[in-house]
């Protein structure tokens, strides 16, 4: 059954959609869908970047900006013991052992800093590039995914049907070396034949084997990638089905505007134009708002007063305003200048880099679209020659080494088939990918 899926919006909105998960157990089927949502679900890579993503959301608060007070309640209580002797003006003397002397504080302490040369705003926004920079890191997470589920998914398909071409040849062999033991009992063949019918049954067993180990193994890849136990078996649902020609100027024009790579260098840019905005900052006055309120206590066993204590608030303003710092704040304009002129290179690069891996890409697409179709008719005719040759070799009009041609063509004709389906489907996932339409646009 081919399934035919039609992504959201984005692949963000796929997982966010995601109901719950296909538990996979022995010989469960799976759709090509299935395999996705779960990938999606529970895949480690996403999980552990949507973690991450989440921690950037956190940040992005006011108060991590430098907007919000801060407020403190402070409490302390000493307590002295000192031995003393006084020698008053009126000729009195006081002598004191183990004089007790305690104090104590307690109070609420609130500073805000009112301006600081806009360095507040430049943090927000670079928390806010930040957290934007984050859901853009799981985007790419989950196309990674998404484009090796896929692969797998179709080398799994791809495996699967070259077992059966396999399987096909071997049981010619066994035919022939069947038809050949005959004919020796006939009296018409040869111990030669046989035996060499016998060598060629046994490369075809060896190649059987091996791919169905290959086949095992890709599966096993498939349900690494669904966070699965990779021995767990299942039958696929989907085959390989290409969506048509894609158009290279509309996948070039949407990558432009959302591919993952490029945003990240867009918002690196972005970055390092608030950097450059908050080392300014540093050249403006920074005045604070301080206020609190204050309880005092103090009991002395010495001194002139033996209690008294206060209690109010208190209420200022305080500014600081940088005169001379070795120079240091225009050295980091001059740095932050600098990283400004790098980014603006790397995303030009980054844009260069993106239109020319689509356009090999592209290029690479048209071309095995265009082998696929070449290879489905010489498979046809493979096939075809290897049955009318099969039919002569009953007859005894061909030998041994010319069926074993003939049959070795239709095998590498149909691997060829099948292999250039498989590339054809990788470079369209790969375009999709590169583009930001995997989610959006595939369909299967």
């Amino acid at each position: 059954m081919i399934l035919r899926m039609k992504a959201k919006n984005t692949l963000l909105f796929i997982l966010l959609s995601c109901n719950g998960w296909f538990a996979i157990s022995a010989q469960e089927s799976l759709s090509l869908y299935q395999a996705i949502e779960t990938g999606l679900k529970n895949n480690y890579s996403i999980i552990i970047q949507n973690n991450y993503a989440q921690i950037a959301g956190n940040n992005n608060t006011l108060g991590n900006a430098g907007f919000l007070p801060q407020v403190n309640l402070t409490g302390t209580q000493n307590n002295t013991f000192t031995s003393t002797h006084q020698e008053m003006f009126n000729g009195t003397v006081k002598d004191i052992d183990n004089a007790k002397n305690r104090s104590m504080n307690a109070g609420v302490q609130l500073t805000w800093t009112l301006f600081d040369g806009l360095s507040m705003f430049a943090s927000k926004d670079m928390l806010e590039i930040m957290e934007g920079t984050g859901r853009t890191e799981v985007r790419i997470a989950m196309e990674n995914t998404v484009s090796a589920i896929v692969l797998n998914y179709f080398g799994v398909i791809q495996q699967q049907k070259l077992i059966a071409v396999m399987q096909d040849a071997l049981n010619l062999s066994k035919e022939r070396r069947e038809i050949t033991r005959a004919k020796i009992d006939l009296g018409a063949g040869s111990e030669m034949q046989l035996l060499q019918a016998t060598v060629d049954m046994n490369t075809d067993s060896i190649n059987l084997i091996r791919e169905m180990s290959a086949l095992k193994q890709t599966r096993a890849d498939l349900n690494r990638l669904m966070a699965l136990e990779p021995a767990i078996n299942f039958t696929l649902t989907d085959s390989i089905i290409l969506n048509g020609p894609l158009s290279f100027d509309k996948l070039l024009a949407v990558a432009l505007k959302q591919n993952n790579d490029l945003l990240i260098a867009r918002n690196d840019l972005n970055i390092s134009m608030l950097e450059l905005k908050d080392a300014r900052s540093q050249r403006y006055p920074r005045i604070n708002l301080n206020a609190g309120y204050s309880y005092n206590q103090i009991n002395s066993q010495t001194g002139f007063a033996e209690y008294s204590h206060n209690l109010g608030p208190s209420v200022g303003l305080s500014l600081s305003y940088p005169i001379f710092d070795g120079l240091n704040v225009t050295r980091t304009i001059k740095n932050a200048k600098l990283t400004i002129d790098s980014h603006e290179n790397m995303v030009k690069d980054t844009e260069l880099t993106l239109a020319n891996d689509l356009y090999k890409l592209y290029t690479d697409y048209l071309t095995q679209l265009e082998i696929v179709q070449i290879e489905q008719v010489n498979q046809d005719v493979a096939k075809k020659n290897l049955e009318v040759a099969f039919e002569k070799y009953r007859l005894g009009t061909i030998n041994d080494i010319d069926l074993r041609e003939i049959q070795k063509k239709y095998i590498d004709a149909q691997y060829q088939l099948l292999l250039s389906q498989f590339l054809a489907k990788k470079a369209e996932t790969d375009l999709l990918r590169i583009s930001g339409e995997l989610g959006k646009t595939m369909v299967y």
